[in-house]
């Protein structure tokens, strides 16, 4: 039996993410396209005899049963009848609340190490509820690479692949509300509005044009709250990205860029102006599975 595992815990962004309609449970229907990128936190899971602990090195993470890492193992363990337990120690690279979905993909990569700690055998299907259960981002963290999102964000299809190489993350040092976000859409009366983004371009042939044409519905009113997003946007397309977008509700905007020395370059300046900022490319289903326990050293 295992007595410890490691796991790469990958970031996303959305190359799109609309706000359809209001649900009936108070919920917001959407329609996303996830994309795994290289940024990843590192989670090493310890089998113990009984209690489930978290451990974090950044004190903005919660390491009580509040976090998502914990609340995972938890109802795996239940689910499962284990009664054995573990130690869940996560070392964050991942911004905070920035809309790279850092905690939900923590959770994804608890319930993934826990699977072999704990020798549990279920279903894909089974596990997906249970990732669900979670969170509306928790499912996909499960599938990586390039998949569209719809119902709350956590009914996955994946779609042919996008492959970019340069592309720059770049938060402004704030944490944006989700739910504060959502509930400034007033617009949103229960009526899907007009999609700009047909659904051929979720298709092979398409979806290369994705980054281009896509849109984030959440990001001004993210913006009116948080004005600095609206800058680091701006500072992006300034510095030569070829399009910027907010990543999920925020704060991260990211930037699509032709050439490695512009966005490096702008990596540069950023950080200069005191921004937080990471080159990162795009990572495949494929790369996603065969290296999701696949830890170098350090």
């Amino acid at each position: 039996m295992l007595e410890s595992t490691h796991v790469r815990s990958y970031a996303k962004i959305n190359w799109t993410l609309e706000v359809l309609f209001r649900r009936e449970d108070g919920f917001h229907e959407i329609r996303t396209v996830y994309q795994t990128v290289s940024l990843y936190d590192r989670v090493r899971i310890t089998l113990t005899p009984g209690s489930i602990e978290v451990a974090c090195d950044n004190r903005d993470v919660p390491c009580d049963e509040t976090n998502l890492a914990y609340r995972a193992a938890a109802v795996l363990r239940d689910a499962a009848g284990v009664t054995a337990g573990a130690r869940i120690e996560i070392e964050k690279r991942i911004p905070v609340g920035a809309g790279l979905g850092g905690g939900s993909s923590n959770a994804a990569s608890a319930l993934r190490g826990l699977l072999r700690l704990w020798s549990i055998d279920v279903s894909r299907d089974d596990l997906q509820r249970v990732a669900a259960g979670l969170g509306s981002d928790v499912p996909f963290f499960l599938v990586g690479g390039t998949a569209v999102g719809t119902g709350r964000g956590e009914v996955v299809c994946p779609v042919g692949q996008i492959k970019v190489e340069n592309i720059l993350l770049a938060n402004p040092g704030v944490q944006v509300s989700t739910a504060g976000v959502y509930a400034s859409l007033s617009r949103l009366t229960g009526r899907a509005p007009e999609s700009n983004i047909p659904f051929n371009l979720f298709a092979a042939e398409g979806i290369s044009e994705l980054p281009l044409a896509a849109r984030n519905d959440l990001e001004q009113a993210a913006s009116a709250a948080h004005p600095e997003i609206a800058e680091v946007k701006r500072r992006l397309i300034s510095l030569g990205a070829t399009r910027a977008l907010m990543s999920g509700s925020g704060a991260t905007v990211f930037g699509v860029f032709d050439k490695s020395e512009t966005c490096m370059r702008a990596r540069s300046e950023l950080i200069a102006s005191g921004y937080w900022a990471e080159r990162v490319r795009t990572v495949d289903r494929e790369e996603f599975q065969r290296t999701v326990f696949d830890l170098p050293p350090g």
